[in-house]
């Protein structure tokens, strides 16, 4: 295991959270980049997938809980399974990030998600530095 003092981590990437979001393809695109980015430069790259009530749009195991098509765990990658909104306190997230000595964090998020705001807190309550934040990019026009 490698040490990483700093991790990316994704917190909407599931099919429910962009599928039908007005700019999915942009941000598809852009965080794919990112998270390109992120690795080029040592960081650890850290996928939260959460868990669904049954009968939800993203119900544990259906179609809009697994992860969107553009995104996937490599080589490296920490997948984590958590239950909205905090996956300090539902996953092993703590200790994987102690285990790599990470002390910054960024969140990969859609602006304004509930996650977000509650990983920011957590992250910061558990000692971690945290930069960057929720990310939506600006709307092209058509013709652009």
């Amino acid at each position: 295991m490698s040490l990483m003092p700093r991790a990316l981590v994704l917190l909407n990437v599931q099919r429910h959270h962009l599928e039908h979001h007005p700019q999915e393809r942009e941000l598809a695109r852009a965080w794919a980049h990112e998270v390109d980015e992120a690795r080029a430069r040592g960081e650890l790259i850290v996928i939260v997938q959460w868990d669904g009530e049954a009968g939800s749009d993203h119900e544990t195991f259906s179609r809009g809980w697994i992860l969107h098509p553009d995104f996937r765990a490599e080589t490296g990658d920490l997948l984590l399974r958590a239950v909205k909104p905090d996956a300090f306190a539902t996953s092993a997230l703590d200790g994987e990030l102690r285990a790599r000595a990470v002390r910054q964090i960024r969140f990969l998020a859609l602006e304004g998600s509930p996650e977000n705001a509650s990983m920011t807190a957590q992250a910061s309550a558990h000692g971690y530095q945290v930069g960057g934040a929720a990310f939506t990019p600006t709307p092209q026009p058509e013709n652009a």
